[in-house]
């Protein structure tokens, strides 16, 4: 009898991949995980929900990010990390899950950075920003709907500002309060509150009720402190907007954004005639914008980390019943593979289980370690630890029957060196009186029972004891 096992390997692969909100709720952020070092993307995805604290009502999207665009979005789970080059970069993003299936807008950007030409005369030049930004689409698109969600997922980059009502707000008072200012222009927090939320005496941010001090605020004399510059409040939520939108030009493009783009009027009521999948936007900052955003994370999106390979002899080794219990674990096959059934009328996922139900006198046990996909071929170099003597197997038979002895004793190896490319075959032979030989091509050596374990090892063949 023939088995094929495969050889779960130990190898890690450590990879970066930033994550952003689809909602404007929090910064992105760059995480480094490790997954199998040719494992699925299901890994990967297992791997990011956990260390960037995913909720239950949110899922990831991982996607390949190219020049300032989506190249590729990577939704087969089944596909192999290994698709993935070092030099890739890779951005997720957190969509709840009630709109995973929804139509998705992309937003791509360019800003306004200084080029130094000629005499080192500085220059204003548009440049893209690395990393696109996306949001679920909602039923009713407009210019400025794709405005306000564009403006909301810039949150998190906005500089702070702060709205100080102090003696130049007129009225003298010593108990004039300092706030916050949110990036929609609303004034939301007394900065000037130090009562400590806990024993730590950490300061309690809270949303302030409308009364005296919220009217200061409101006060058109009241001044906001921005950098350099200064502006009144009172009308000032009402005029930052207004800002914000002369700050930014929208224009409809495709995935590559290489065609001759469409401008957005803020006013156009009929944009779509069809709602696509993915709508894709071009953004262009004008160069007051830049000023206003901290955009150190749209511009720098953090490749994919080296290959970091755990060492033989520890966690890179696997012992043969490891492997067999990957042979016969139950496992989903893919949706290529579905089945009809004939009671429901629907294609069902089927499952694959393989069982032994008996034992030959000879049994012969190919390690899989070469890996086949469109796109790679890998060989694995995973140490397999196997009994020399005294294999046993009788846990693994389903039926219970009154066969002889499943015992086995190693006779025979067949051992591969190399790679894909090229290589060289040896073998290791048992004779009973003689002790163990090594078969290399016309040179034939005795070898101790010590030294025929290698990670070479690719066919081992046993006889019943």
């Amino acid at each position: 009898m023939y088995l094929s096992l495969p050889v779960p390997s130990m190898a890690k692969r450590t990879m970066t991949v930033t994550v952003f909100s689809t909602d404007g709720s929090r910064e992105p952020f760059s995480y480094d995980v490790s997954v199998p070092k040719f494992g699925t993307l299901s890994d990967l995805v297992q791997a990011l929900s956990a260390a960037c604290s995913l909720g239950g009502d949110e899922s990831l999207l991982i996607t390949e990010v190219y020049n300032n665009c989506i190249i590729r979005y990577l939704e087969e789970p089944s596909d192999s990390v290994s698709l993935l080059r070092d030099g890739d970069k890779l951005a997720a993003y957190r969509l709840p899950k009630q709109y995973e299936k929804s139509s998705l807008v992309v937003f791509t950007h360019k800003h306004f950075a200084e080029h130094s030409g000629v005499d080192n005369f500085v220059t204003p030049q548009m440049k893209e920003f690395e990393a696109p930004l996306l949001a679920s689409l909602p039923e009713a698109v407009n210019g400025l709907t794709l405005q306000e969600i564009y403006l909301k997922l810039l949150n998190p980059f906005r500089f702070s500002k702060i709205i100080s009502s102090s003696t130049d707000c007129g009225r003298g008072d010593s108990d004039c309060a300092v706030y916050s200012m949110d990036a929609a222009g609303d004034c939301a927090v007394n900065l000037m509150d130090t009562t400590p939320s806990s024993s730590d005496g950490n300061v309690h941010s809270a949303q302030l009720e409308d009364g005296p001090e919220r009217n200061q605020c409101n006060d058109n004399s009241c001044e906001v402190m921005e950098g350099p510059s200064e502006t009144y409040c009172g009308e000032a939520d009402v005029s930052d907007k207004e800002a914000q939108t002369e700050q930014f030009g929208f224009y409809l493009t495709n995935e590559r954004d290489d065609v001759q783009r469409t401008k957005i009027e803020m006013n156009d009521l009929d944009l779509l005639e069809a709602k696509p999948n993915r709508l894709h936007v071009s953004v262009n900052w004008q160069h007051s914008a830049s000023k206003q955003y901290d955009v150190s994370m749209l511009n720098n999106l953090p490749e994919i980390h080296k290959l970091e390979v755990i060492p033989k002899g520890t966690e890179d080794s696997v012992a043969l019943h490891v492997c067999l219990e990957a042979f016969l674990k139950e496992e989903p096959l893919g949706p290529e593979d579905m089945w009809y059934c004939p009671c429901c009328k629907k294609h069902q996922q089927a499952m694959k289980k393989l069982d032994l139900w008996r034992l030959p006198e000879v049994l012969v046990i190919h390690l899989k370690r070469f890996s086949y996909t469109q796109f790679t071929r890998n060989k694995l170099e995973t140490f397999v630890d196997f009994p020399i003597s005294d294999l046993d197997l009788s846990s693994y038979i389903t039926t219970e029957n009154e066969q002889p002895y499943n015992h086995y004793r190693l006779y025979a190896i067949s051992s591969h060196y190399g790679n894909m490319g090229g290589g060289h075959y040896t073998a290791s032979i048992y004779q009973e009186g003689k002790g163990w030989h090594k078969f290399d091509d016309e040179c034939v050596t005795p070898i101790s029972e010590d030294n025929i374990k290698t990670a070479a090892a690719y066919v081992l063949f046993y006889r019943r004891e």
